[in-house]
């Protein structure tokens, strides 16, 4: 079994009347995982029938399983949406730059759909299990 060490730093100045400096980590013990990949995201609305990228499906991993996802896009207001398949609410917002890592429900498909044809996600799912 693989060691995934996530973590994440946080430090401002100026945000709050008080220096902001504290860094959390955890670690994640993966025997599997579904490597990291990259796709061009061509649908530009939730629940379209082609075009949006399939981020993890449902019941690949009967334990927490996690996600990393990054927009690869430099344009802010290019984003790219995560929604659970079969829904029309979106659960994630990315703007271009942003990125993300979370410990997914493992019953749940995610599909991402972007504000832009060809907007590229990239993202890798790290099961604990299976």
């Amino acid at each position: 079994m693989a060691t995934l060490k996530p973590s994440l730093t946080l430090t401002s100045t100026d945000l709050l009347s008080d220096t902001i400096n504290f860094t959390t980590t955890t670690s994640v013990t993966a025997s599997h995982t579904t490597g990291l990949a990259r796709a061009p995201i061509t649908s530009t609305a939730v629940g379209t029938a082609s075009g949006q990228v399939t981020l993890y499906t449902g019941d690949d991993y009967a334990a927490i399983a996690y996600l990393y996802i990054k927009n690869t896009d430099a344009t802010a207001t290019d984003y790219v949406y995560v929604y659970k398949d079969g829904g029309t609410d979106n659960w994630l917002k990315l703007a271009g730059g942003d990125w993300a890592f979370l410990p997914l429900i493992a019953d749940d498909t995610l599909k991402a759909w972007a504000t832009t044809s060809g907007t590229v996600v990239e993202w890798m799912v790290v099961g604990t299990d299976q």
